[in-house]
């Protein structure tokens, strides 16, 4: 039901839109970058900024000057990826971002907390860390949505995610706390591009990072976080704690 079939039949106005979070790691196996977690609030404007992209997605595939180029045939097959798309590509997919308001998250850690787990382990921990910190903040929303990039990885840790979020939100918030129960699926980036936005975000506060969080304006990678960084409203470290946040920017 609309909300103008709402006001019409004198039923009280509800919000309606839920919450819906778009989420990525950059686990790789390289124990020399951070591994990252993160997702993506787009609000209630998530699926006009899903068309904008797959415009986007569109123009650009018709262009043909770079047919033929290995990196723009394989953004044709699987879409917008920040390590992979050429400038050409990167370029305007960076443009849209900067007109586009979402809110990024992400738990970060550079191992040195975790010498002994495995990889995917410590993916999970960081998936069930961050998800139910959102759950916690979106407890009233009726529904909680959640698309994750589809990877042989999270196959198997995603059909935990459920049960495991909402224990760990009931022991930061409350046994007798009540949740939505999330909704979590597995998404290719052609089938929901919006999951290129944390990718790209990820990518930069990765850099960033490697670069021992440099605050020099000659640095591409300082340029290109503080690019991000109004968007950012949660980025924790295991090791350094809270990096960033809307509440106490950088900048």
């Amino acid at each position: 039901m609309t909300r103008m079939a709402w006001q019409r039949c004198g039923m009280p106005h509800e919000r309606l839109i839920a919450v819906k979070l778009f989420m990525d790691e950059s686990g790789n196996g390289n124990a020399s970058q951070p591994l990252i977690v993160g997702a993506v609030e787009l609000g209630d404007d998530a699926e006009d900024i899903e068309e904008k992209i797959k415009d986007l997605y569109k123009r650009l595939v018709a262009r043909h000057s770079l047919t033929g180029f290995g990196s723009f045939e394989d953004f044709r097959k699987d879409g917008f990826h920040s390590s992979n798309d050429p400038t050409e590509i990167s370029v305007p997919f960076r443009e849209l971002m900067r007109t586009t308001f979402f809110r990024a998250y992400m738990v970060v850690t550079d191992r040195t907390s975790f010498p002994s787990n495995a990889e995917p382990d410590l993916i999970e921990f960081m998936y069930v860390k961050l998800l139910s910190d959102l759950l916690i903040r979106h407890r009233n929303e009726p529904k909680f949505l959640c698309y994750i990039e589809q990877s042989e990885e999270m196959a198997s840790i995603i059909r935990r995610l459920p049960n495991a979020v909402v224990r760990q939100a009931r022991k930061k918030a409350g046994r007798d706390a009540s949740f939505p129960r999330p909704d979590i699926s597995m998404v290719t980036k052609r089938n929901y591009m919006s999951t290129a936005i944390i990718d790209y975000v990820m990518a930069d506060v990765s850099r960033w990072l490697q670069k021992g969080r440099t605050n020099n304006p000659k640095d591409f990678a300082y340029r290109a976080f503080r690019e991000i960084e109004p968007s950012v409203s949660m980025l924790y470290s295991f090791e350094l704690g809270r990096i960033s946040s809307r509440k106490d920017p950088l900048h």
